[in-house]
């Protein structure tokens, strides 16, 4: 399927998408309230309208919390029960929210409120609401004992609109993932992530994300045809130099070890503290089922681990006008039979393209590079890996980037880090880049490693070198 046809393609499914939101809209008369208390009241009900006084309220007990029991699921099944306690828990159907100018402080005492729980500060699982206008805020630092989430959506066809979260509070903070995450890291953290979707047919609209805390931005697990535009996402950046200048805490209690190579905190680089920005996982441990479908439009991540890091789900993934600046590790990394449309990024930090793996199939990608050249050196402008891509890389209002950094097929940070930790493995099992076509404007070099063959490449840069086997380079004044 072309871009034309993939494009027509996500606009049917945005024009019944906003139908069912049209046709969702609760008839009810609205009700307003001016306390959390009376809100929370109508959080649990069907088929209402109700308006929260605009104002600033504070969250400080656990009078308006619950605890849940859910199930957590493998191999498809329900396993283990799981609980969780939820600070407001939108439990109701069909119902619409105003929450414009609302402002609710959540005093990060609350995170160490509910034993081992799993926190969920605002929790929806009610089908078919509309939640707009609300800001939450943590204020303090303190940590979750288990982790936390702002924002779970694990409810279906629920819209959140113009929604801001300003997350604080996590462990440990100021490192990045060089600590280490999921099995035996170095340090064991204590996430918090911000805005989780689970549910089916969520669409997210003019939502802002502010995270202080080591997890990830927009994040779908299990969630099904996820529909997300006009969003924003930033974290913030840290260099190493200032890891290492520390006398205690966790990352000089480990003696700077890292989870990453060379397996020790460099000096002279530059990490996000948070994860990902727009992030796919899988499969959704709370729902049974894998993540599939999502659409990103018009929405910015900002310093961040990665800008759009949607390779790990199945079916449409759709980027349309997207920016990634100042991000880590990457801009954009996607799965198979991905569209990349009228998008842009830098290369400050990490490379503006990645597919760090050899697995992703029949993308089509149209990236702008944007020119700005941090003080940190990267290695690669784009890793190609993969196979059957077509790929178009050009300069953002035809400005040069200043410095030369390579274009590189058959290798990718994700194999760097694999060659560190299976070292006994084959390079295969993580590179390669086969039959992918590459028109280069952006002026930046072409190198192929061993790990590709018969790729073709259109460039106004020169090659630097050709490891690999049958590929062609053709240099062309055209694309300048």
């Amino acid at each position: 399927m072309g871009i034309k046809n993939k494009i027509t393609y996500r606009i049917i499914l945005l024009l019944l998408a906003i139908g069912v939101v049209l046709s969702c809209e609760p008839k009810s008369e609205r009700i307003e309230v001016d306390s959390l208390q009376e809100f929370a009241k109508y959080i649990t009900q069907d088929d209402v309208v109700v308006t929260l006084k605009p104002g600033v309220y504070v969250l400080n007990d656990t009078t308006l919390s619950k605890r849940i029991l859910l199930k957590k699921y493998k191999d498809g099944k329900p396993s283990i029960d799981y609980p969780i306690s939820s600070l407001l828990h939108f439990s109701g159907n069909g119902s619409r929210y105003i929450l414009n100018d609302v402002v609710i402080n959540i005093d990060t005492h609350l995170h160490q409120a509910f034993g081992q729980d799993h926190i969920f500060e605002i929790f929806v699982s009610g089908n078919h609401n509309v939640i707009e206008g609300l800001e939450v805020r943590d204020l303090g630092e303190e940590i979750p004992l288990r982790g936390a989430i702002m924002m779970h959506v694990m409810g279906d066809g629920n819209t959140i609109s113009n929604v801001q979260l300003h997350i604080k509070g996590s462990y440990p903070y100021g490192y990045g993932h060089l600590l280490g995450k999921g099995a035996n890291p170095i340090v064991k953290p204590q996430k918090h992530s911000s805005l989780l979707v689970s549910g089916k047919d969520t669409k997210l609209l003019g939502c802002k994300v502010i995270t202080r805390g080591f997890g990830h931005g927009i994040v779908m697990q299990g969630a099904y045809n996820t529909y997300i535009k006009d969003c924003y996402v930033e974290g913030e950046m840290r260099t190493t130099n200032a890891m290492l200048s520390e006398t205690s805490g966790p990352a000089f209690d480990s003696e700077f070890k890292s989870d990453y190579p060379p397996g020790k905190i460099m000096p002279n680089e530059i990490k996000s503290l948070s994860e990902d920005g727009v992030r796919s996982y899988p499969y959704g441990y709370l729902v049974g089922r894998k993540t599939e479908h999502i659409t990103v439009i018009n929405t910015t991540v900002k310093n961040m681990r990665s800008g759009f890091d949607l390779s790990a789900h199945i079916g449409e993934t759709f980027i349309d006008g997207c920016t990634a600046i100042g991000n880590q590790e990457k801009g954009y990394s996607v799965s198979k039979n991905a569209v990349i449309k009228d998008s842009k990024g830098d290369a400050m930090y990490g490379p503006l393209l990645s597919f760090h793996g050899n697995t992703t199939e029949n993308c089509e990608v149209e990236l702008q590079l944007m020119h700005p050249v941090g003080e940190y050196p990267v290695q690669r402008l784009a890793e190609l890996n993969g196979t059957g891509h077509k790929i178009t890389l050009s300069n953002f209002e035809d400005k040069s980037r200043a410095t030369l950094t390579p274009i590189v097929f058959g290798e990718s940070f994700w194999s760097d880090v694999h060659r560190y930790r299976y070292p006994d493995k084959d390079a295969k099992a993580f590179s390669g880049a086969y039959n992918i076509t590459l028109i280069n404007k952006t002026g930046m070099p072409i190198v192929f490693e061993k790990l590709s063959q018969h790729n073709a490449v259109i460039s106004n840069g020169e090659m630097l070198k050709d490891l690999g086997v049958d590929n062609t380079f053709k240099h062309s004044v055209d694309h300048e």
